[in-house]
């Protein structure tokens, strides 16, 4: 929340009280320190609540600009235009795209009209982008889909107070009757508080098609040093071809990879760029705990080609999976028919465990491995995947009885004891990684191929 306040030269004070909040804390210390604006993080013993302090005045149209300018010079066109005009001599491809550049949108379009960068002008573009530099930052970043407008209704940037919320999903259209925004259509039910901080919310989001914010706030400064550390791992995933980065990816691997820095609970608020709306997925320490155990990510971060041609992106339905404590049966089962994914199957697999909490199992998963590969030794390529073919139909229909007698007849036929297979009778469901492992391992052994791009 924000209070008006009178301490030492501080006028104005924000809590972390709920995600909101802790982004906008975030963008404003980010703001203040690039400004280099003196602000206090303020520990009230009385309210047992801790405060960013600052002074209103030192939020200005200007100096948020300026930020903006610093924070998103990849992403705007006429910084874009200037570091392509630091050479003295340009190519017919680099004029073009200057060109390109200077009516990229509505905003250069007005700004530079009919006037063309021939190669010889350079000073001219760059006079021109120096006197309506605000204008072009301004209405850039307003419009830009993955700035401001991925966050924030477009027409309450650097407005004062609202009667409804400016971020996406939070906000109304107030021309429009809202009779029915509210719980049991009481609008005066509707959450949507707003305040002109709100507008440094997209500050504190790592991404860009789709970003997020660690809602780590069991201190302000804690607040700031999870979402710095993960800002490095963001940069540090830039692809440098496309300038994109899976945040997703960025944000699981930073999380297994730092041991030690987030073990307890925690939120993390995601924003797709296609949807408008936020997302929040609540990480619990469980789930950290599996994260932090697997010793392969990357085999996830890819996109997997199926047998009916589709072509899948596996992490968010994984994680989502670690995150919810669900069982990944169904994918292990897609990609059971396809020996060139029995990499994938086997991580697949072994998250799965994690996820069952079966602490045991690691034994017994190698005699079912074992079991296998005698079988592969034993009997003829085409035996071996007739057999495979029936138990992968078996286990997707879930008609476990019948799976048992397939291992039985391929037991006898193979002449090889399959200990593992007890623990199916007495109970399949518990033990369905066993039968996956088994069937997963019934190959040959060849180059992996996992299909990705």
């Amino acid at each position: 929340m924000k209070y008006s306040i009178k301490y030492e030269n501080y006028d104005t004070k924000v809590a972390a009280s709920d995600w909101r909040y802790a982004a906008a804390i975030d963008g404003l210390i980010k703001y203040f320190s690039y400004n280099k604006i003196e602000y206090l993080i303020y520990y009230d013993e009385e309210e047992k609540e801790e405060y960013l302090l600052y002074r209103s005045d030192d939020i200005t149209e200007k100096k948020y600009l300026e930020f903006v300018e610093y924070n998103y010079s990849e992403e705007l066109h006429h910084k874009i235009i200037e570091r392509k005009l630091s050479n003295d001599e340009f190519s017919e491809d680099q004029i073009k795209e200057i060109n390109e550049k200077l009516s990229a949108n509505t905003i250069m379009k007005k700004v530079f009209g009919k006037k063309k960068f021939d190669g010889k002008n350079k000073q001219e573009i760059l006079d021109t982008i120096d006197k309506n530099r605000m204008d072009i930052i301004r209405e850039t970043y307003r419009y830009k889909p993955n700035l401001y407008k991925n966050y924030c209704n477009t027409n309450q940037l650097f407005s004062e107070k609202n009667d409804y919320c400016r971020l996406l999903g939070y906000t109304l259209d107030a021309a429009r009757k809202s009779r029915a925004t509210g719980y049991l259509f009481d609008k005066n039910a509707f959450v949507g508080d707003d305040i002109k901080e709100f507008d440094f919310i997209p500050f504190a989001f790592l991404g860009n098609t789709e970003s997020f914010f660690i809602n780590d706030n069991l201190t302000i400064e804690r607040l700031v040093q999870t979402n710095k550390e993960f800002e490095r791992k963001v940069k540090a995933g830039i692809d440098e071809k496309n300038k994109r980065v899976d945040s997703r990816k960025a944000l699981f691997k930073g999380i297994i990879e730092s041991a030690d820095f987030i073990d307890y609970d925690v939120e993390v608020i995601f924003k797709d760029i296609s949807e408008e709306y936020f997302e929040t997925l609540f990480i619990r320490k469980e789930a950290i705990d599996i994260l932090k155990k697997i010793d392969d990510y990357e085999v996830f971060a890819k996109s997997y080609k199926t047998k009916k041609d589709e072509w899948i992106n596996i992490q968010k339905d994984v994680t989502d999976c670690i995150l919810n404590n669900i069982v990944l049966d169904r994918y292990i089962e897609n990609f059971l028919k396809d020996n060139d994914k029995g990499y994938l199957v086997y991580k697949l697999i072994s998250v799965n465990i994690l996820i069952r909490g079966e602490k045991n199992m690691k034994d017994r998963l190698k005699g079912a491995y074992a079991c296998a590969k005698k079988v592969v030794e034993a009997i003829p390529d085409n035996k071996i995947d007739a057999y495979k073919q029936k138990l992968t139909s078996s286990i997707i229909f879930k008609d476990y009885d019948r799976v048992c007698q397939i291992l039985l007849q391929l037991s006898n036929y193979s002449d090889i004891e399959f200990g593992f297979v007890y623990d199916l009778f007495e109970n399949f469901e518990d033990n369905k990684d066993l039968a996956y492992t088994f069937i997963n391992a019934l190959a040959k052994e060849k180059k992996e191929n996992n299909e990705n791009k």
